[in-house]
């Protein structure tokens, strides 16, 4: 997986170059473009918060175009038991911070649909402790389908060139006139000083409007970013994710070298050297294929199907894992309430005979929700409820993660 992985990189990165000439770019705002930059329907939680023993208040990732580095926190492990083990996960997606990021939209614009999609592609490393072990996990994600995009909207960029249609120029035209009036005072004059100051005045004045309009663009950009966030929150989806799952500890390994002996010449003594490295330990992996539809202004349905291999609750083996899932979201775009089903399958071998499978069904159960603190920031949280009918177990988890985009 980690070839195809590095394939589609650099496939991407051939598609995005052979199309970089391919058309010029209208010049754009850096305000615009940062503000079609910063639109995000929503700060999910990490692909690989999600490998980690569903370190996560909702499997099922909502869809986010996220244009920065982003972290998340997890304050519970999702695993069995109840204290609190603090997670970390950092997300980036390197395609698109490679070859749009410091671009205008319209660069993104008038890429390919291909190189569209690739750019889309993220990349997450996450990390926690959970059942005496340190669990590791990576994953990526790459989004098919999205009802919306704000950097290829044309309405919403129009919405936002209207916002900076204003006097700026004029005013930036006036302070260049009244410098080049400066320039033509003549020092001889008896009134020199006086007319060089007032020509100064005028351009802390044009200045400070110029300031003060500013702040009304960025005001009036921020009013229409979150109006289109409102209006589509909910959108459509479609995305496709790998994650892998490790352990890893830290050993020590023990060197044995030959050096000659300084009392006694030619002959050699053994010397036991310490070493400590890093050993990682393979634990299974996943790949799941998530989407979600609107319902209305103000609610979602969504789902997830996945495969994978993981460590069984049962027999500590790894085993073959099926996996399938339901959420229904209802809230807006600051904050949202959800329910979601989930039935986990799983085929575990027995350690002592691996000719015979252990079968075990859970079902899950979560009542949580997501709450957009700013901006950048999102509060996500959680109580789940595990049961196995057939064996009698029955596990009630609560789950806290925030998602910070680092902008």
């Amino acid at each position: 997986m980690q070839h195809t992985i590095t394939f589609a990189l650099l496939f991407s990165a051939a598609a995005l170059c052979a199309q970089d000439n391919a058309a010029g770019e209208s010049v754009q705002s850096a305000d615009i473009n940062r503000a079609a930059k910063g639109t995000e329907f929503a700060i999910p939680s990490s692909p690989a918060f999600n490998m980690l023993n569903e370190n996560t208040p909702s499997r099922i990732e909502r869809y986010a175009s996220l244009h920065d580095f982003k972290v998340d926190w997890s304050l519970t492990n999702g695993q069995q038991g109840y204290t609190l083990s603090p997670g970390i996960a950092i997300e980036a997606q390197p395609v698109w911070m490679l070859f749009f990021d410091r671009a205008g939209a319209a660069k993104y614009r008038s890429a390919t649909p291909l190189a569209r999609t690739f750019s889309t592609l993220s990349l997450s490393l996450g990390t926690s402790a959970a059942n005496d072990k340190n669990w590791l996990a990576w994953g990526a994600k790459l989004n098919l389908y999205r009802q919306h995009d704000p950097l290829n909207d044309p309405k919403f960029l129009r919405t936002l060139e209207e916002t900076t249609e204003d006097a700026k120029d004029t005013l930036l035209l006036k302070i260049k006139v009244l410098e080049m009036e400066q320039i033509r005072l003549n020092r001889r004059d008896g009134n020199y000083d006086e007319r060089l100051q007032a020509l100064n005045d005028s351009i802390t004045q044009v200045e400070f409007d110029i300031q003060e309009l500013e702040r009304a663009q960025s005001r009036k950009l921020a009013e229409a970013r979150d109006q289109y966030i409102q209006k589509h929150w909910n959108s459509s989806y479609l995305d496709i994710a790998f994650g892998r799952l490790l352990t890893y500890a830290s050993v020590q390994d023990t060197l044995f070298e030959s050096v000659e002996n300084p009392g006694l010449p030619g002959e050699l003594d053994t010397v036991s050297l310490s070493n400590n490295t890093l050993r990682l330990s393979k634990q299974g992996y996943g790949v799941w294929l998530s989407g979600g539809v609107g319902i209305g202004a103000s609610a979602m349905i969504s789902g997830m199907v996945r495969y994978g291999k993981k460590p069984s609750r049962l027999t500590g083996a790894i085993g073959q894992a099926y996996s399938a899932g339901i959420n229904l979201r209802y809230g807006n775009r600051r904050y949202n309430f959800f329910i979601e089903g989930f039935f986990d399958y799983f085929r575990d071998p027995l350690p002592q005979a691996e000719d015979v499978v252990v079968e075990q069904k859970m079902y899950m159960l979560t009542i949580g929700g997501d709450w957009r603190i700013r901006r950048n920031v999102v509060l996500s949280f959680g109580i789940r409820q595990n049961r196995d009918f057939d064996n009698g177990t029955y596990l009630l988890q609560p789950l806290i993660n925030v998602n910070c985009l680092m902008r």
